[in-house]
């Protein structure tokens, strides 16, 4: 028998396949360098010792959060929070309330 000659259907679409790599890439391609983004894993985690009553109501509180915003929500998310927002609380209420925990 005699061997096949010209292209068949597989090499074909593989023939295909690379011309069109080669045209949705150009040849004068731009590489970018991705930034790295702000990790905070090294940092070491700040423990919180809460009676049982104070972790149930930090439990109540993110729960409510979380029905509020539809997502998950953290103690930390919370704490984060609170610091973000550390000029807008009133000062004296906060002592108050630090004071009246104790």
């Amino acid at each position: 028998m005699s061997k096949l000659q010209g292209t068949s259907s597989l090499s074909r679409r593989r023939q295909k396949k690379k011309d069109q790599q080669e045209l949705e890439q150009p040849k004068d391609k731009i590489t970018t360098v991705a930034t790295k983004r702000n990790v905070t894993t090294g940092a070491k985690p700040v423990s919180i010792r809460l009676s049982e009553n104070n972790q149930a109501d930090l439990n109540l509180w993110l729960q409510d959060l979380e029905l509020e915003m539809g997502k998950k929500v953290t103690a930390a998310k919370l704490i984060r929070g609170v610091i973000h927002m550390r000029d807008d609380i009133d000062k004296e209420a906060l002592i108050n309330a630090i004071n009246a925990a104790n």
